[in-house]
């Protein structure tokens, strides 16, 4: 029954998720909508590997030797775990909490190691060459091409093409100074390299991929945010428009990356952000899918604990 709970948890999460998540409300909550991603992505995982456990539970056996107070838990627990056909039941429970887990570290370290050979390869390439500007307190490349992108990582870094700083107004070039500065600051990549971590690691799961896109937007929206508290939104728009089209590293976060109607219309004529109820509503059905698998899982515990057959450490003895 637990496991059932889990799995039907699992898929009802990842498939109603991303229609709350997307809504209008995310584009005035960004900082919010990120963290909705990411607590439902880590909620399907969780809930996918607890189904998994649960799974397996009934195949540890408890010595006859304990005491018949702890022999009733474990019967009580076994009981509300159990289901028919063992063998079936311990290799999907094998399956969903070994493999998954395995899978996750396995992609983990080798994008770790990707884009640590992508970052050496893009100083030693590009950034060798750069001249270090201590007005702009950026990197400067010579480059035709109008530029801007961050570098994250142990020697992060802004950086501009010569083009950029020729063309761009001081007004402009400050929004775009600022709106990388506020990616390195906010530690963006983190959050769109987990989020692209999951899809790369499970490719046939469509929520995956549709958070990945999300928060590459999301964090966008965050630096623009930044960008037009120091400057002008009128200039931070303006900029954004002048770089349209720019390319930049794959490991790197472009200050024109996704730009389009929707981030220049934002600035342009921002909304209102949302009300303290949706927020608190927000945060609570997030919280909600991390903490719902756990408590699906140690409910039969709980149960077992509430009946009087099991009594937890520390309870005393009566």
């Amino acid at each position: 029954m637990i496991t059932g709970g889990l799995l039907v948890f699992a898929v009802l999460l990842a498939v109603l998720a991303p229609r709350v998540i997307e809504g209008d409300w995310s584009v005035r909550a960004p900082r919010l909508a990120v963290f909705a991603w990411q607590a439902t992505s880590a909620g399907v995982v969780l809930a996918t590997v607890l189904a998994g456990l649960t799974f397996l539970a009934p195949a540890t056996a408890v010595s006859e030797g304990l005491a018949a107070v702890l022999d009733a838990c474990a019967a009580t627990i076994a009981s509300v775990y159990s289901s028919p056909g063992r063998l079936p039941a311990i290799l999907a429970g094998f399956l969903l909490a070994g493999l998954v887990p395995l899978r996750l570290c396995w992609v983990a370290v080798r994008s770790g190691l990707r884009d640590g050979r992508s970052r050496r390869r893009l100083q030693s390439s590009v950034l060798m060459g750069a001249r270090h500007e201590p007005e702009l307190g950026a990197l400067v490349v010579e480059s035709q091409e109008v530029a801007a992108f961050c570098v994250p990582g142990r020697h992060k870094a802004v950086v501009l093409t010569s083009a950029a700083v020729a063309t761009l107004s001081d007004e402009e070039l400050a929004g775009v100074l600022a709106h990388e500065r506020a990616h390195l600051h906010g530690r963006h990549h983190l959050a769109v390299g987990g989020a692209r971590m999951l899809a790369r690691a499970f490719p046939g799961v469509p929520l995956f991929g549709r958070a990945t896109g999300g928060i590459e937007q999301l964090v966008e929206l965050l630096a623009d945010d930044a960008a037009a508290r120091q400057v002008h939104r009128v200039e931070v728009a303006s900029a954004l428009v002048t770089l349209a089209g720019m390319r930049a590293p794959s490991t790197a976060l472009a200050a024109a990356q996704g730009v389009g109607a929707l981030r220049v219309t934002r600035l342009l004529r921002p909304a209102a952000p949302i009300g303290a109820l949706p927020r608190v509503a927000a945060i609570t059905v997030a919280v909600l899918a991390v903490g719902g698998p756990i408590m699906l899982a140690a409910w039969p515990l709980l149960a077992a604990t509430s009946s009087g057959l099991c009594v937890l450490p520390g309870a005393g003895w009566s």
